[in-house]
């Protein structure tokens, strides 16, 4: 496991350029005076050089990427959910729609904030919604116990009776046709 540590460490250290000299301390003109060129940084590993040089295959190397990008994606994946379990349960949140939904965008669009900060501010910026009324609470039950009524066999409403309506079509095109 080292010797991957070392080959990382090798790729990515680079001699530090000069540090720019900037004017003197009474307040001249700022110079920057540079050695050598600026170089473009490496920013990954060319072929099979770096794991070969390491003592390790390709193949070791590929699955151990691989194996690094899953364990990572898998603690993003649960911070996220916690962060957002946080900022939608927190008190004065939780059962309130209009609260929730605003915690939800709010944490959709600041990814920086933890989720206890996303439910303070919501709590501190977002009115409450009221709670049902009793009468609210009183007309659903009845229409729920009404409804409760279709569910059962032989309660639904009978169908009207289809010849009536053949009659009415055949009047209306007879009175057309004279």
């Amino acid at each position: 496991m080292s010797s991957i540590l070392a080959a990382v460490r090798e790729a990515m250290s680079a001699p530090a350029d000069e540090i720019p000299l900037i004017g003197d301390a009474t307040g001249a003109q700022a110079s920057i005076e540079t050695q050598s060129p600026p170089r473009a940084k490496e920013t990954g590993m060319s072929g099979n050089q770096a794991p070969a040089a390491a003592g390790i295959s390709q193949a070791e190397h590929d699955a151990a990427v691989a194996a690094a990008e899953t364990k990572g994606h898998g603690a993003g994946m649960n911070a996220a959910t916690a962060r957002l379990t946080t900022a939608l349960g927190a008190e004065g949140v939780k059962g309130d729609a209009g609260r929730m939904s605003a915690a939800l965008d709010l944490a959709a669009k600041s990814p920086a904030m933890s989720g206890e900060d996303v439910a303070a501010f919501v709590v501190a910026n977002v009115a409450a919604t009221k709670p049902a009324s009793g009468a609210d609470a009183a007309a659903y039950e009845q229409s729920r116990l009404a409804a409760a009524g279709l569910a059962q066999p032989g309660n639904a409403p009978k169908p009207a009776d289809a010849s009536a309506g053949w009659k009415r079509a055949a009047d209306s095109i007879n009175k057309r046709n004279g």
